[in-house]
């Protein structure tokens, strides 16, 4: 628990004490207390907003990577479970194979699902967010799903997918 989770969590216990010994009273002291506080700290809303928009941003550069025909750069900026399920020649030869069945890069590109999971079964211990893209790319629409995980307080991409999104080409 933070610094601040810790002082928000003892105000919330202070204010319960007073509120069962003195009766609701105290509602409005806590509704200033409560906004004294969340100015003080304003943690929950922008802290997963950093969060979702750097796992974007990771995202977003490393699929820039792959339209631009860069394989091998997105291979060496990939975490190691990656690197060890893949050599950098068969990653490039995947990345190949999806530009020759969709198309090159994509018209748009719009996120669909985040998933955040800590250490999820059938992978290494630790923190992960998959996104799922769908895009229009030049000759079909596809899904595509980035992986990353968090390391050293940064992510890093360990994995990419994708699929038809409907079977009816362009």
């Amino acid at each position: 628990m933070g610094k601040s989770h810790q002082i928000i969590y003892v105000a919330v216990l202070i204010y319960r004490n007073a509120v069962s010994k003195f009766g609701n009273r105290f509602i409005l002291v806590e509704l200033v207390l409560l906004l004294f506080l969340n100015l003080l700290f304003p943690i929950s809303a922008t802290a997963q907003s950093m969060f979702i928009d750097a796992a974007f941003d990771v995202a977003h550069q490393w699929l820039t990577l792959a339209d631009t025909d860069q394989a091998g750069q997105m291979w060496e900026q990939s975490a190691a479970p990656m690197k060890k399920q893949s050599d950098q020649q068969a990653w490039t030869s995947y990345i190949d194979r999806m530009h020759s069945q969709l198309g090159k890069a994509p018209q748009s590109r719009f996120w669909q699902t985040i998933e955040h999971q800590i250490d999820p079964r059938g992978f290494p211990q630790g923190e992960f967010v998959g996104i799922t893209f769908f895009s229009d790319f030049t000759k079909v629409r596809a899904w595509e799903t980035v992986t990353l995980v968090r390391l050293n307080d940064k992510w890093v991409p360990v994995g990419y997918q994708y699929g038809l999104k409907d079977a009816t080409p362009k």
